[in-house]
């Protein structure tokens, strides 16, 4: 209980409006939470490179060609599509990813709802428990209104086989018509609540702890009752998330450029920095042929510059420095994410979910030491 009252004092106090939405920046500007994406992007990268060329291997391309060509950021090419083994593959590796990306989403926005409520304590090892405990909406949901999909498209091919009935079948296929224009519009609603479920059932489960059935009609209930305020406000996180990494794109550059430049004047030769530079386009040259610049705001790297070990270490260096810059990117967003559905849950139902945890917690602490306590009070 004292716990829970000293977090209050320190917590965050929200207006439940869009001028809550802009702190969003300073919940991703973490480096617990960064540090929790990096990880997040290192493993998808890994899942999409052993998927992508186990299918050139299924389809029997030369793996030394292709590892000359991409290393280690491979893209499906045009054999790829030939061969539905290498398809199956490509798909596992997504959904894999999209996984991986959901459940790195659900710990920063545990983390950031846990600090909303003034728990600033709250490490990344609790957020993976919490994580481990509350995965099965992330898969199950996703899968049940994809299978809902299915059923929906299945019923129009259904209907277009009834229309090959002789005579019979043109006027069934006719009646059915309203009713079937009735479930593409469910079906577009299902579409669409998919791809908001990637990005919000994070946050969903993350504020409330709730199983699939209530993570689902939080979906829907959000989408359908506050859907205009759900698109403006994500629309200012993502201007806000894009400015506030600018400037962090800006200050990372100074920093390559200013360590480039201490670096040379105890060298007394240049090219650390420039090396750096070109470590994406070393490890990704299929996806980066041209353009190196990505973590030095348009200064263009150099390959040839430092050689050898040093210089595959320098890349590989800079290739981190770009995969932080995107955790960054991601972790803003999964925190905007979070504070939109506090924001979205008290305007459409009224309830405060930091209060509501507190009263939880405080329940939960009364039914474990209560009882307890007062026995220790009577002696």
């Amino acid at each position: 209980m004292n716990t829970q009252m000293k977090g209050a004092d320190v917590a965050e106090k929200l207006t439940f409006n869009v001028k809550d939405i802009p702190v969003c920046t300073r919940y991703g500007f973490s480096a617990r939470k960064i540090w929790i994406f990096f990880k997040t992007l290192v493993l998808s990268w890994i899942i999409w490179d052993f998927f992508v060329y186990l299918g050139f291997f299924a389809s029997g391309y030369d793996l030394a060609a292709r590892w000359s060509q991409s290393r280690l950021l491979p893209l499906p090419g045009s054999i790829f599509w030939a061969d539905p083994v290498p398809v199956i593959f490509l798909v596992i590796a997504v959904m894999l990813i999209i996984y991986v990306l959901m459940r790195g989403s659900l710990m920063v926005s545990k983390m950031t709802f846990q600090q909303i409520r003034g728990d600033n304590f709250f490490s990344s090892s609790d957020a993976a428990v919490f994580a481990r405990e509350h995965a099965a909406p992330l898969i199950s949901i996703p899968v049940m209104l994809a299978i809902t999909l299915l059923f929906i498209y299945g019923a129009g091919a259904l209907t277009g086989l009834i229309s090959r009935i002789p005579v019979a079948g043109s006027v069934l296929a006719s009646l059915l018509s309203i009713p079937l224009w009735g479930v593409m519009l469910l079906g577009i609603l299902t579409t669409i609540a998919l791809i908001l479920s990637v990005e919000l059932l994070p946050a969903i489960v993350a504020c409330t702890g709730g199983d699939s059935f209530e993570s689902i009609f939080e979906v829907f209930s959000t989408l359908t009752s506050q859907s205009w305020r759900l698109f403006l406000y994500w629309l200012l996180s993502v201007l806000v998330i894009v400015l506030g990494g600018a400037v962090f794109l800006l200050l990372s550059s100074v920093a390559i450029g200013a360590l480039s430049f201490s670096v040379e004047t105890g060298a007394g030769s240049g090219g650390l920095g420039a090396a750096i530079a070109a470590g994406p386009q070393l490890l990704a040259p299929e996806v980066l042929p041209f353009f190196s610049g990505l973590i030095t705001f348009g200064q263009h790297g150099d390959i040839q510059v430092w050689t050898g070990i040093a210089g595959a270490l320098a890349g590989i260096s800079g290739a981190a420095i770009l995969l932080i810059i995107i955790s960054y990117f991601l972790s803003s967003y999964s925190a905007a994410w979070t504070v939109i559905y506090i924001v979205l849950k008290f305007r459409k139902d009224g309830e405060d979910l930091v209060e509501r945890a507190d009263l939880e917690e405080q329940r939960e602490f009364d039914r474990l030491y209560g009882d307890s306590g007062e026995d220790s009070g009577k002696r």
